[in-house]
């Protein structure tokens, strides 16, 4: 009954949709605020060192970038309305898989910027499917790429990932790979706005690329929530392969897409140190798809209901756990 309600076109599934993604995020913000973790680590960051003076303000900046990144979410271009799911159902499904893991996605405000700005990439790339002239595209990709990788330097591993999404979304002319090089070297063009004023340039630069090279924070063992959420996971990777085998073209290909950003997100946390709830928050769009794809194909309503619920509930056992 609660999936039909949020899968329906009505009104009261938009407000309801809000509503719990609402409760989510600021359910976090009023609990933790008395118990938030250390964020010194943060302040070394280049971008965000002037929060040192006004630490207050972290956690509501992480709610800001992740509500806005929320609503870009739900953005759909021609092919993925059909293949992507119904939006209601995704947006609660984006919010919860962030803060599952609360204390990261309120004091990790570097994580929760490259994760707006990596789902502007793909959601650029998702757009170029079936165009023939996406140059213009193809370059903010690389540069928005690039930022990424300014703000959370493993980002730029994920260059693998967009370039495998390209092979399968495009034909991959040598002017669209050109192209997406330039986006990606144009982020030196930011880098030297920040360290032009420095008297010192050189070691401003090398700070701007040192502290977006963070290193892994730990945020607990697994909890409540994370362990409520492992039967919509495996779920979802039935829903998964059942896309993969059984879907039509565009739907393996944009499939593929997604399997390849999330397994970029994966081998940056094996190989690059990222931590693995900081990875869940950067994969939280291709995983929110997945599980989205599953409880739409699942036929008993009570067994969707159940596996939604899990997935609503989550957040909150994460966030009360530690109570």
């Amino acid at each position: 009954m609660v999936t039909a309600i949020l899968r329906s076109n009505t009104i009261s599934a938009f407000v309801l949709s809000y509503l719990l993604s609402a409760a989510m995020l600021f359910t976090a913000v009023f609990m933790m605020s008395e118990n938030s973790p250390s964020n010194d680590f943060l302040y070394a960051h280049w971008a965000f060192g002037w929060l040192k003076t006004s630490s207050w303000l972290l956690p509501y900046l992480c709610v800001l970038v992740i509500s806005i990144a929320a609503f870009l979410s739900r953005l759909r271009t021609r092919d993925t309305k059909q293949v992507f799911g119904n939006t209601n159902l995704f947006m609660v499904a984006f919010v919860s898989f962030i803060m599952v893991q609360p204390k990261a996605a309120l004091s990790r405000l570097d994580l929760s910027v490259a994760m707006l700005v990596i789902l502007g990439v793909y959601l650029l790339l998702f757009s170029t499917y079936k165009r023939d002239s996406v140059l213009s595209q193809t370059f903010h990709i690389g540069l928005f790429l690039g930022v990424a990788s300014l703000f959370t330097g493993q980002s730029i591993f994920l260059l693998l990932s967009v370039a495998f999404a390209i092979l399968i979304l495009r034909t991959g002319n040598w002017k669209e790979w050109a192209v997406l090089s330039l986006g990606l070297l144009m982020t030196a063009v930011f880098i030297m706005m920040i360290v032009i004023w420095y008297e010192s340039p050189f070691l401003a630069f090398q700070r701007v690329i040192q502290s977006a090279w963070l290193g892994s924070v730990s945020f607990g063992k697994l909890n409540a929530g994370q362990m409520a959420l492992m039967p919509v996971v495996f779920v979802s990777l039935s829903g998964l392969l059942g896309s993969l085998t059984a879907g039509t073209v565009t739907e393996r290909n944009l499939t593929l897409s997604n399997v390849g950003w999330l397994l970029g997100i994966v081998l940056m946390s094996l190989i690059l140190g990222l931590g693995w709830q900081s990875g869940i928050i950067l994969a939280s769009f291709p995983l929110s798809i997945f599980a989205v794809r599953a409880l739409e194909s699942i036929k008993r309503w009570w067994l969707a209901d159940l596996l939604l619920l899990a997935l609503i509930a989550a957040p909150f056992l994460s966030i009360l756990w530690p109570l």
